[in-house]
């Protein structure tokens, strides 16, 4: 775990982690959510409903966005973090159980009088093709 003060963070710098989406994480999601919609289980309701967009039933794109939190509270700034706010998330791809997805922060501002950082999100999968995009703003605590 990154312990950046808010001092050590410098606009432009880079944090990025992968991580390998599984179906036991889909089933805790649901379980957590109840979400039941079978988009997020059922594969032939996915490809019937999707025209050949989906190949398989789709993850939850929450659960994809949920890894904005493992690079707030890990990564950027990791141990000082607390995330104020979540703008302009945009699901671009469709994610799938056994996709590696690499999420990587970039900070773009950071406001003195507040230690607040501006990060810039970017989820790719393992095709390079860009699945989430985000900003959120992270309060550095020290």
């Amino acid at each position: 775990m990154n312990e950046y003060r808010y001092s050590d963070i410098q606009i432009g710098q880079t944090e990025s982690f992968t991580k390998e989406i599984t179906r036991e994480m889909e089933n805790a999601f649901r379980g957590i959510t109840g979400d039941e919609n079978p988009l997020h289980r059922d594969d032939a309701f996915a490809q019937s409903i999707g025209g050949g967009k989906f190949k398989n039933h789709v993850a939850f794109g929450m659960l994809t966005a949920s890894l904005l939190s493992t690079l707030a509270g890990v990564y950027l700034p990791g141990k000082y973090s607390l995330i104020h706010s979540v703008e302009q998330v945009s699901f671009k791809k469709p994610v799938y159980a056994g996709d590696t997805l690499s999420v990587q922060g970039t900070v773009e501002d950071k406001l003195d009088g507040l230690n607040l950082i501006l990060v810039k999100i970017k989820i790719t999968n393992q095709e390079k093709k860009c699945v989430l995009t985000a900003s959120m703003k992270v309060l550095v605590q020290k």
